[in-house]
């Protein structure tokens, strides 16, 4: 019987070691898991925070771009308007068939220049008067 005793106990050792080498085996694999399980749950929260950031500033640069729109479309039936009425307002009186003075015609021009510049985007940082 002693020699059996020794042997389940060599038996019963070995066992435990192995069971063991297992449990720290399978606790260090699940760590990693866990760890890889983090960063992925990080790499999805900065991803749709960058998503989210774009999705704003494209709402942003689309609300910007439709009041650019409606305001070019505003400016061009004001200046309509505005020629209609000069039309109506000039239509009998005399002074529609005199040149207009060269100063004058220079002066509109640089004003109409300025209002495309200013309208595409450009500003020279100089007054119009």
């Amino acid at each position: 019987m002693n020699r059996f005793t020794a042997v389940f106990g060599a038996v019963v050792i070995c066992l435990i070691v192995c069971l063991g080498w297992l449990v720290m085996h399978y606790h260090s694999a699940a760590a990693q898991q866990e760890t890889r399980a983090e960063t992925a749950d990080q790499q999805v929260n900065t991803a749709q925070a960058i998503t989210s950031n774009v999705l704003s500033a494209m709402t942003i640069f689309n609300s910007i771009a439709e009041a650019n729109q409606h305001a070019k479309e505003q400016i061009v039936l004001d200046a309509s308007g505005a020629a209609a009425d000069i039309k109506v307002a000039v239509a009998d009186d005399d002074c529609t068939n005199r040149p207009v003075p060269a100063g004058a015609v220079e002066r509109l021009q640089q004003y109409a220049n300025g209002l495309r510049q200013s309208s595409s985007g450009a500003f020279t940082g100089k007054p119009d008067g």
